[in-house]
């Protein structure tokens, strides 16, 4: 019979070694984790989903409910009662009526963007050069929904139609499905699985607009004397082969993307200030004046994405100095109302556009002013952003975001 074998003190140490190493890998592993670095505070009573009241006239006279720090959020994010502002590594979500928090999401990182995708507040976390880290958030209660991550180049902005969201890059940009996952990669890929597949890889991307199917982008690319529109699918077959329906060059070198309707995309182009409308083939099929000045129209919009509000009845386009209303169809322009902030926002079936020290109450068909709610702004004279949930407006003035009532 085979004599048992004895723990020498050799095998005692050399064990403890091992336990003290997996210790201290697991230690080095947590403390350098993303987890570690994350904080999420969800509310344990979820605010009651469901729009808002709508409010059923413009209110005479409005006062500051509460005001928050969100340089994150380029134009107000709300969702029913939930207002959503990003500073300093955190996305909050208030009370539409106090401000109070009700739900946090931290991380160690600077925020890029947080905008509106899917029924949920979408953040995106800088590391290094790219705004690689994604988290979509349940607004009535911050619980995380789907997360990603990207090689989308910083600085970047979001927009969202149906079940697709595009984020912009000036060489790369992507799109995504409610689960966040990949359907379409364009320009400049990291690490392409099939070289030549990208159509213009080293073109620069000034502005874009999504609807359900189509991306439509405005480049520059080298070797043209001209910009260049190019209309494609937002979910192609593979998501790196992109699907383009058309790509034809504009007149002249600026060019800024403002809408897509359903057969039509329309572009503003300046000297002389107009706003050209093509078909979905490509060809132009109409030609507008417009009555802006031609500085409003050059160069690429701030994040590549015009500054728009869309409704059934219409689209509302700020210029730079001046708002225009679109017809929803055919893309022409309605009427334009010079000196405004903004694009405005509809409360009780007018537009409320944004004025110094005002918002002026306009009929959306027309344009005629109907009445003058005055807003003390302070010393601030910039861009005003607004959106509205019930009786209550939100401006978003710079870095500020401002709820009213």
């Amino acid at each position: 019979m085979p004599a048992p074998e004895r723990r020498t003190r050799s095998d005692v140490i050399a064990a403890a070694a091992l336990v003290v190493a997996i210790l201290v890998a697991a230690t080095t592993l947590w403390w350098t984790s993303d987890a570690r670095h994350t904080t999420l505070i969800t509310d344990p009573t979820p605010a009651p989903e469901g729009p808002v009241p709508v409010a059923e006239q413009v209110p005479q006279t409005l006062a500051e409910l509460w005001r928050a720090p969100s340089p994150a959020t380029p134009v107000p994010v709300v969702h029913d009662a939930t207002v959503v502002t990003g500073a300093a590594g955190e996305v909050a979500g208030r009370d539409l009526g106090s401000g109070s928090v009700r739900w946090s999401y931290r991380r160690d990182l600077p925020l890029c963007t947080v905008g509106t995708a899917f029924d949920q507040a979408v953040a995106m976390y800088q590391r290094g050069q790219t705004c690689s880290e994604v988290t979509a958030l349940r607004f009535a209660d911050g619980r995380r929904g789907p997360q990603r991550s990207g090689p989308v180049a910083a600085p970047t902005r979001l927009t969202a139609d149906g079940d697709h969201a595009a984020v912009t890059g000036q060489h790369y940009l992507e799109v995504w499905r409610t689960d966040l996952v990949r359907t379409l990669a364009y320009g400049r890929l990291p690490t392409p699985a099939q070289p030549g597949s990208q159509p213009r890889p080293d073109c620069t991307h000034g502005s874009l607009a999504l609807d359900s199917e189509r991306l439509a982008l405005v480049e520059h690319c080298p070797g043209e004397a001209s910009a260049r529109l190019t209309v494609q699918r937002s979910h192609p077959k593979d998501s790196d082969q992109p699907e383009v329906d058309f790509s034809t060059p504009l007149p002249g070198d600026q060019a800024r993307l403002v809408a897509l309707s359903a057969d039509r995309v329309a572009v503003a182009l300046p000297d002389p200030a107009r706003l050209v409308v093509l078909d979905a083939e490509g060809y132009v099929v109409a030609e507008h004046p417009l009555a802006v000045p031609d500085a409003d129209l050059q160069g690429d919009p701030p994040g590549g994405l015009a500054s728009i509000t869309g409704t059934p009845a219409g689209v509302y386009w700020f210029t730079g100095s001046a708002t225009v209303a679109l017809d929803p169809g055919e893309l022409r322009p309605r009427w334009v109302w010079p000196g405004s902030l903004g694009p405005g926002s509809v409360v009780a079936g007018r537009l409320l556009v944004p004025t110094p020290g005002a918002l002026a109450v306009l009929d959306v068909t027309t344009g005629q002013q109907i009445a003058t709610l005055p807003v003390d702004r302070g010393d601030y004279a910039g861009p005003v952003s607004t959106a509205s949930a019930g009786d209550a407006i939100l401006e978003q003035r710079g870095d500020i975001l401002v709820a009213l009532r």
